[in-house]
Parts: C-alpha cells; structure tokens; sequence
C-alpha cells in the first residue's frame, strides 16, 4: 500500500505505477474483470486519485498500448526502407525482438480482444495488418503468405510460455522465423 495517498497524484512515478498495478490486475483478472476501484485499492488510493491519471480503463489500455504501438510503426518503417535480401534477414530478428519486448501487453490485448474499446480496436487491428505485411513481403513467394501468417501469429502465442525467459522466447522465435521457406 501506498503510504501517502495523495503521493499517487504528485509524483512522476504515480503514472508509471498505476500502469504497472493496473497490468498485473488485468493479467489476474482479465482487463474486463478488473475495475478502477480494485486498481485504486491495490495503489491504495482513492478512486479519484486514478482519475487524476486516466479517466477511464480504455485510457488504462490505450497508455499501455502506445509503446507497442510505435515500436510496431518504427519497426515497419524501417523495414519498409531495406532491399528485399536484407529485409528477408532483418524480418525474424525484428518481429521476435518485438514480441519478446512487449509480451506483455501483447498477451493482455492481443489474446484479450474484449480488452479493446472502438478506435483502439481499429487501431491493433491496422498494425497488425501492417506487420502482417512486412513480414509476409519478406518472403520471396506470394504462396506463402498464409503459412508466414500462421507462423507469425503462432509466434505471438509463444509470448503465454511462462517456463522461456526472455532470452530465450527470442532465440527460439528467431530459429524459427529465420528459417528457410
């Protein structure tokens, strides 16, 4: 519990805090099954000091969306400017660095699409169309998009494999993705 319930509200750290309260309550409960009131309780705050942050749990969701979300438009990017050779090669070590770095969230919003409140829904949905294509167009065939699909996706459900550290959900998924087609 936090001493001071008012430290929620002057502190820097306040925001960061309550995201991190609010991402282990959404995994013990869903992000449907877990209230503002049982986040304020686990910060022990009052309800209004969350409001002072967010003002709803769709805010919740779209703050810890947005590094996924321009981790996911910078990798594309990037992507996108390499030849196809290189971008063949960058693709897996990309997409598995990026699964690994936000497995998290991915696993909260991803698997959990009731999670997701209109625009934010469009929004996943876009980006994942987008990575989708990126990494599919790293294949020299069109005849293999839907297995790159399959695999790819796949891929993300590895991120619920608690028994592989970091390091090695990363190695795994790059031997996989890597591998010749």
């Amino acid at each position: 519990m936090v001493e001071d319930p008012k430290a929620l509200k002057r502190t820097r750290g306040g925001r960061e805090r309550l995201l991190v309260v609010a991402t282990e309550l959404f995994e013990a409960h869903s992000v449907a099954g877990t209230s503002l009131q049982m986040i304020a309780d686990r910060l022990g705050v009052s309800k209004p000091a969350i409001y002072h942050h967010f003002r709803s749990r769709d805010e919740i969701i779209g703050a810890l969306m947005e590094p996924v979300f321009v981790d996911a438009r910078a990798g594309v990017e990037h992507l996108e400017a390499l030849s196809d050779g290189k971008r063949r090669r960058a693709a897996p070590q990309f997409y598995a660095d990026f699964v690994v770095r936000h497995r998290r969230i991915i696993n909260l919003v991803f698997f959990d699409r009731g999670a997701l409140a209109g625009g934010l829904a469009e929004t996943v949905d876009e980006l994942v169309d987008g990575v989708g294509e990126m990494l599919a167009s790293s294949h020299e065939t069109v005849r293999v998009d839907l297995g790159i699909t399959l695999v790819y996706g796949a891929a993300a459900l590895a991120t619920r494999r608690q028994d592989l550290d970091d390091e090695q959900l990363r190695e795994v998924l790059v031997a996989v993705l890597g591998a010749k087609r």
